[in-house]
């Protein structure tokens, strides 16, 4: 009887591991095509993004194959356009697509995808960046001049920068950090936006600070600070030359 017993458990545990496994959503690689022209990026959907500098350059997307076949992916010039077909509501991060792109250089990204983009290893003139959205965006690369904008609740983190100019256009809810240091610092904060620049080391710093969002930099030459709202900053560096504008319940601190 007791063998009866076991054997009908090892025959239930192995049941339930057949259907673990036939309900395990399948995974598949696809190659999309990409040819060295690209420097753009636009992306939308539940997908997440990789870009690496490199040779040659490919698109690869990996995930269920169901969400693969939905990716629509459409190079125009310099440009490449990665999208969602059909808006899935079954389509989530844990079950999306994840896009890997190698290109040899990089201008732009703009993202209002939901999901995380992450850019690591290019160095340049120049790069735009933009995220819109509940979506992440994690840069760590060297450009002489940065350009990026955050709206909505997402979040951007950009790493690695000794640059000459870096101009942020924070609105929404959305959160910027800053780790590297430039010569130049300019930022305007909207709406309920904050910025961490505490690790980032600037000459001058311009910030124009509305909303109820709250700021911290660090300017080791000159801080030129214009509040209109109800938020704070906090200025590191001990900047000889400064200049403040508060209307409102804003504050500046000295640190």
């Amino acid at each position: 009887m007791t063998k009866f017993f076991k054997l009908g458990l090892a025959a239930l545990g192995l049941l339930a591991l057949v259907r673990m496994a036939s309900a395990a959503p399948e995974t598949t690689t696809e190659t999309r095509p990409l040819d060295a022209r690209v420097v753009r990026i636009k992306i939308d959907g539940v997908v997440d993004l990789r870009v690496r500098q490199g040779n040659p350059a490919t698109l690869v997307l990996t995930g269920d194959p169901r969400w693969i076949a939905q990716m629509t992916t459409l190079q125009s010039g310099d440009t490449v356009v990665i999208g969602t077909e059909a808006r899935e509501t079954r389509m989530n991060r844990r079950n999306g697509v994840r896009a890997e792109i190698v290109m040899p250089n990089l201008r732009e990204v703009s993202s209002e995808s939901v999901g995380m983009t992450e850019i690591t290893g290019f160095r340049g003139e120049e790069l735009e960046l933009s995220l819109d959205g509940a979506g992440s965006m994690n840069v760590n690369a060297d450009f002489r001049l940065i350009s990026a904008s955050l709206g909505g609740v997402g979040s951007m983190r950009l790493a690695g920068m000794n640059s000459e100019r870096i101009t942020l256009d924070l609105q929404g809810a959305g959160y910027v950090t800053l780790v590297g240091r430039s010569k130049m610092l300019k930022a305007e904060l909207g709406g309920l936006g904050g910025l961490d620049a505490q690790q980032f080391a600037a000459d001058s710093v311009t910030l124009e600070l509305s909303g109820l969002g709250n700021a911290t930099v660090t300017a080791h030459q000159s801080a030129n600070l214009n509040l209109s709202g109800m938020g704070s900053v906090t200025v590191y560096g001990k900047p000889l030359n400064r200049r403040v504008s508060v209307d409102g319940l804003g504050k500046v601190s000295w640190k």
